[in-house]
């Protein structure tokens, strides 16, 4: 989504929450170009961190700022680039085995799509080693609230606090709790992914798009055309 300087006073000043509903922080300032189009946003997280983050990485969702988290704003960019490199290296190799390209064509564009896919590939290497730090993370903040539960519970049936403290507590640890077991799901369901695009085969049997011949051909067939993109 593309914002202005002319909408950013319907930001400013309000809260950032993340995908799994848990309060971030507030909009206190924006960035933005000679065109006026916004380019980031500055942060205050937790009232301790303040961070300016780029635009691509939030969505405005019925009135909501939602912050997408890194881990899951690279995992998605590389998603998208190895599924895109799949589907070019397949139309070239398509286009190769009917013959509709010259050597030289085909070899430049080999290259370059081969150099793409080693780029990717140790990109992929530092994104799963991202996500499986996260994982960790959610892991031990999981395990700290299910002791602080368990204290909780304890302290409240030895009748050293009250049901109202006790289901206050509760509560925010549970919620708590939700957040984190959403999180990593969704991390591991991205880590997953990655791995199985990167174990999956070059799928040679795309689809190609059927172009009318120009007029001056003696066949009015339609002839199927592959657009490759270098990069």
């Amino acid at each position: 989504m593309e914002i202005t300087v002319d909408q950013i006073d319907e930001y400013l000043g309000k809260p950032v929450v993340d995908p799994y509903g848990r309060r971030l922080g507030y909009v206190i300032g924006f960035y933005s170009d000679a065109d006026g189009k916004v380019k980031s946003l500055e942060v205050s997280l937790g009232d301790v961190e303040f961070k300016q983050v780029d635009i691509e990485r939030f969505r405005f969702e019925n009135g909501n700022i939602v912050l997408v988290p890194e881990w899951e704003f690279m995992a998605v960019q590389l998603e998208n680039r190895i599924l895109r490199l799949k589907k070019r290296i397949a139309a070239l190799e398509e286009l190769n085995a009917r013959k509709d390209l010259p050597k030289h064509a085909y070899d430049s564009f080999k290259k370059s799509l081969d150099e793409s896919l080693m780029k990717v590939k140790e990109d992929a290497k530092n994104v799963k080693e991202m996500l499986r730090k996260r994982i960790h993370e959610l892991e031990d903040t999981i395990l700290e609230l299910e002791k602080a539960m368990t204290s909780i519970k304890v302290s409240y049936l030895s009748g050293e606090i009250p049901e109202k403290a006790y289901k206050a507590a509760s509560e925010q640890i549970r919620r708590h709790l939700e957040s984190c077991d959403m999180e990593k799901e969704s991390v591991k369901q991205h880590l997953d992914k990655i791995e199985a695009l990167e174990s999956q085969p070059v799928d040679l049997s795309i689809k190609t798009t059927p172009v009318p011949q120009p007029q001056q051909q003696p066949s009015g067939q339609p002839m199927p055309v592959v657009v490759i993109e270098s990069g």
